[in-house]
């Protein structure tokens, strides 16, 4: 099995992972040939590939983070939720006070079925901790039309890997996967009609954490830990974040911390790189970066925006180059295969760069009979991700 970009998608190609259409139905099952109207209703719904069965690539089994049906129903409940909150359009209400405006939309307690939301984290925390999964095996690839919603989704499953990392309790993780899902739930009252996301030059961006939390609160009196990790989740170590301006203390933001009054709660300084890794990696605001090059950027802003140890954590978490994704070989030291392209078979948790691989273009970019590679030996070996 390989990953092929939408551009790639031709007739008569077999589908290797099922796909699910963004009311949670199933769009096109595994094992079935792609056609013409199904490869232009993929680009019409913004998906930008797919995972195909194809001769020679028969051993590559990429590892999915979650169960298809299960991911496509949580979304169809996120989805819903965003919708109702945008359609009681606050923007105006909001110019007054956030508290007030909540009181004056009591129908807004309805409008997160913690009840159903909660059962839907469990269950995906859950089933990571049957996995015994403490890495991110795969790409976190977006349809862009869709965004708000896998954003909440693929922050939630990166910060879970965090948390399990941590060592968290089973507790725990329930809160942070939920505040994680949640963490822009605020943006809901600012999207105007047809939009999905709002950027941070937004002239009211700052106040969707606040929004966020206030919103759990109100139909929940039980939620203040996952409420403190919203509204904190854009708060920096130096101090210079938003809303509060509260401080790191550079902590592990291990099980059982004690928080301190004017720091950054733990959970939230999780959430924060959570987030910052997929707006990077998924292009919300700019090109997208590779993880590899995500990882960079975030490690410039160590100490300064991120807490340090979550960072170092993330770099252990985030495969660079998972099974199944396309790679393009910039350096080896036999000077073979240089620009080469193929599909990695086996990662290297020592250095990403040293993965096992299947061949399958030349440096002219022409289709090659499928051929194994392995660098794992070769301390030479550079590679970039191919999307």
């Amino acid at each position: 099995m390989r990953y092929c970009s939408l551009s790639e998608l031709a007739p008569g190609m077999t589908l290797g992972h099922p796909i699910y259409a963004f009311n949670g139905d199933l769009l096109l099952a595994a094992g079935q040939a792609l056609d013409d109207y199904f490869i232009a209703r993929l680009s019409r719904l913004g998906f930008p590939g797919a995972y195909i069965e194809e001769a020679g690539f028969e051993s590559v089994e990429p590892q999915q983070i979650l169960d298809g049906a299960l991911r496509a129903s949580t979304e169809v409940l996120l989805s819903d939720c965003f919708e109702k909150l945008a359609d009681a359009n606050l923007s105006e209400d909001l110019n007054t006070s956030l508290d007030l405006s909540l009181d004056n939309h009591p129908e807004l307690t309805k409008a997160l079925p913690l009840g159903k939301i909660r059962t839907q984290v469990n269950q995906i925390v859950q089933d990571v901790l049957d996995q015994f999964q403490t890495q991110l095996p795969c790409l976190l690839l977006k349809s862009q039309s869709r965004y708000q919603v896998q954003h909440g989704m693929d922050t939630m499953i990166v910060s879970i890997l965090l948390g399990v990392n941590f060592r968290f309790l089973y507790r725990e993780l329930r809160q942070l996967a939920l505040a994680a899902m949640l963490h822009d739930i605020g943006k809901s009252f600012l999207i105007g009609p047809g939009e999905d996301n709002i950027s941070p030059d937004h002239p009211r961006y700052k106040e969707h954490p606040q929004a966020g939390g206030l919103l759990l609160l109100a139909g929940s009196d039980d939620a203040y830990i996952e409420c403190a990790a919203i509204q904190q989740h854009h708060e920096r170590q130096d101090g210079n974040g938003f809303p509060l301006g509260l401080k790191g203390e550079g902590k592990l933001p291990q099980q059982g911390r004690a928080y301190h009054p004017g720091s950054i709660y733990r959970l939230a300084e999780i959430i924060a790189v959570a987030d910052a890794y997929d707006v990077l990696t998924s292009g919300a605001y700019g090109q997208p970066l590779s993880p590899e090059a995500a990882l960079i950027n975030l490690i410039q802003r160590n100490g300064t925006e991120f807490n340090p140890h979550v960072l170092k954590m993330l770099a252990r978490v985030i495969q660079i180059f998972p099974v199944g994704c396309q790679i393009r070989i910039i350096n080896e030291s036999s000077k073979n295969w240089h620009q080469y392209r193929g599909i990695v078979t086996k990662i290297n948790q020592n250095n990403p760069h040293r993965v096992e691989m299947i061949l399958s273009h030349d440096n002219r970019g022409d289709r090659i009979p499928a051929r194994p590679l392995s660098l794992q030996g070769d301390e030479n070996a550079r590679l970039e991700l191919v999307l």
